[in-house]
């Protein structure tokens, strides 16, 4: 593993950023890692932007990633996705991108429309080594709950071939830290999704 790991998870306020930053750092920590945790916030409401830096390693690292220094970029929200690669994306950069869109109030009110979800691809496809643009909804209505996007998110990362943590930590630190079965399920739906 190439230190520090750098794991983006770009999302809007509600989806669970944190909570994937918990996991993730508590898996890591598991393992005998260290884990470095940021981050940043838009607007300080539900729906704003949310970005959570997680750095992985042996020794400690500032916590926030670099401008083109992400390993990995988990988008919980497609448009979050790409604005976080345009900053954070290098030429080693994968993406894993959930399809499923949280509309912005200027969206909703119809004064903006929404980018087409191809047209997100092909731009991530521009500055990312890979991009896995992942149906998400079908998966959330089989399981009842669009709560549990972020479990699915870090089971489809746990699926790298690369990836750092044994998926073993992070089905652990879920158990441990959200006791729920349904995120435990979603995890492992998420295990399968880049087959």
């Amino acid at each position: 593993m190439r230190e520090p790991y750098s794991i983006l998870v770009a999302g809007v306020g509600g989806q669970g950023n944190l909570v994937c930053g918990r996991i993730i750092s508590e898996a890591t920590m598991k393992q005998g890692l260290r884990p470095i945790v940021g981050d940043t916030f838009g607007a300080s409401r539900r729906g704003g932007s949310v970005v959570t830096h997680i750095r992985i390693g042996t020794r400690d690292w500032g916590p926030l990633i670099p401008r083109g220094k992400a390993n990995i970029i988990l988008g919980l929200e497609p448009v979050e996705a790409l604005r976080t690669a345009l900053r954070f994306a290098g030429k080693d950069t994968i993406a894993i991108v959930s399809m499923m869109p949280v509309p912005p109030s200027n969206v909703t009110s119809g004064n903006v429309r929404y980018p087409d979800l191809a047209d997100i691809k092909k731009a991530l496809e521009s500055i990312c080594q890979q991009v896995y643009m992942l149906d998400t909804e079908p998966v959330m209505k089989k399981l009842g709950s669009t709560r549990v996007l972020n479990s699915y998110m870090i089971g489809a990362f746990s699926a790298l071939d690369d990836m750092p943590l044994d998926s073993k930590y992070l089905r652990q630190a879920i158990l441990d830290l959200l006791e729920s079965e349904m995120d435990l399920t979603a995890f492992n739906e998420g295990t399968q999704s880049l087959l």
